[in-house]
């Protein structure tokens, strides 16, 4: 057991962002770039502060590791709904498999900076018809979005070859950034 918690320590120290619950007999004491918390249900979770990405979400699946479903409606070039864990551990699994890649757009109702991004985003989805755009709807995905830890939206994850590469904001200030990250301004490249 301490060298499988060694293990998983150190793969979560190299992530930008992750959170690990574990019993307190598996997490050392002092590890670089960790921070423990202690629980009241004698749990210890330890938090990577490498980088700010947590801001904009981890990877819910890690927290819902054995959430499973079927893989959300989508087609190549248009904007589709995903509602839970399970959906989006299908649908990366799905992208994946083909050399796709999926990108979310977390929003609410009522954001104004989510509006003013919609139409950017859905031309997004038809530039790129080598990844699957979803919506996460705040008010709809409660659970994912808690999940995710996000503190703001719009905020935008990027999931490539199976992972979480990227956890970032979304509103009209930062749209050049997200579109860089899909590979020159939306059209073609793959969020590499």
């Amino acid at each position: 057991a301490p060298q499988r918690s060694a293990m998983i320590l150190s793969l979560a120290a190299s992530l930008p962002s992750v959170v690990l619950v574990l019993p307190p007999t598996q997490l050392p004491p002092t590890h670089a770039g960790l921070r423990p918390v202690h629980s009241p249900r004698a749990l210890v979770v330890a938090e990577a502060t490498t980088t700010d990405a947590s801001r904009y979400g981890i990877d819910p699946r890690l927290a819902n590791p054995e959430a499973v479903a079927e893989a959300p409606e989508w087609s190549a070039g248009r904007v589709g709904d995903l509602k839970t864990t399970g959906e989006l551990r299908a649908a990366v699994e799905a992208a994946a498999a083909d050399g796709g890649f999926v990108c979310l757009k977390f929003w609410r109702e009522g954001c104004a900076a989510c509006a003013s991004t919609a139409e950017r985003f859905e031309q997004s989805a038809e530039a790129n018809p080598h990844g699957r755009f979803f919506l996460v709807n705040y008010g709809r995905a409660k659970e994912m979005c808690r999940a995710t830890g996000i503190r703001v939206v719009p905020a935008a994850h990027l999931y490539a070859r199976g992972s979480l590469v990227a956890a970032l904001p979304l509103g009209p200030s930062k749209w050049e950034a997200f579109a860089e990250r899909l590979g020159g301004g939306g059209g073609g490249g793959g969020a590499e």
